[in-house]
């Protein structure tokens, strides 16, 4: 299972950054960041939003379920 997380900055200082995370996990590694990359560029539209960065962090303990 694969936890979405958006880092959102309003300028380019550190203390200008907040970490959202997706309200549900997602199966695949291609499916989170699919996710994460649409709405990071949705984010950018907003003039408010200096920085968007996608990412993904696989669970732990969950590696073991997967299909790989």
């Amino acid at each position: 299972m694969w936890l979405p997380i958006i880092l959102l900055c309003s300028a380019p200082y550190a203390q200008s950054c907040i970490v959202i995370t997706g309200e549900q996990t997602l199966n695949t590694k291609e499916a989170c960041f699919e996710w994460t990359n649409t709405k990071a560029r949705i984010a950018l539209n907003d003039p408010r939003v200096f920085q968007a960065r996608p990412f993904c962090q696989i669970l732990p303990g969950s590696e073991d379920k997967l299909d790989t």
